[in-house]
């Protein structure tokens, strides 16, 4: 599914609302589906991200990475995506504008928001649609920078760079 929009070129993303450059056909899973399900549908749509619903309520989400990193290391592609899913929800209101939504990115080091309208799943914005818009390109990079920012340990693994032959 792909989704085209008009970019009016003269807003700037502090006084561009998110229900502008938001997607809005959504492909949402059920709490019980299995990750390999949801795996397919994120390739079949070419996404990297889907809101899971229980009984008609969003309880979390589970991306691309959530996939390759904590399932399939774990040997695990059909167990239920409620066992790996983030129930940690970022969400924005449609009503805010862009600058305000790549702060909120940063501080919580996530790509992607749920969008609201009155408590209910409005869209998804992501770093893609923000990068169209006129947001201020130092808020964004500065932002960037924080979402990417290592915090792993860095000592579990040290290879040589002169160990391996290009």
């Amino acid at each position: 599914m792909y989704i085209l929009y008009y970019f009016d070129n003269n807003n700037s993303g502090d006084n561009m609302t998110l229900e502008n450059i938001m997607s809005k056909d959504l492909i949402v899973a059920n709490i019980n589906d299995n990750l390999n399900d949801v795996a397919h549908l994120m390739r079949e749509y070419d996404i990297g991200f889907i809101p899971i619903a229980k009984d008609q309520k969003i309880v979390g989400v589970i991306t691309d990475r959530d996939i390759v990193i904590n399932c399939i290391t774990n040997n695990d592609e059909n167990a239920c995506i409620e066992n790996y899913m983030n129930r940690n929800l970022i969400t924005i209101d449609k009503n805010e504008n862009v600058n305000d939504a790549i702060e909120l990115m940063g501080k919580h080091k996530v790509k992607r928001l749920l969008v609201s309208n009155n408590g209910y799943l409005a869209g998804i914005v992501s770093l893609s649609d923000i990068i169209k818009t006129n947001v201020d390109k130092n808020l964004f990079i500065d932002n960037l920078k924080k979402m990417w920012e290592i915090t792993r340990n860095n000592d579990q693994i040290t290879p040589k760079v002169n160990e391996f032959k290009l």
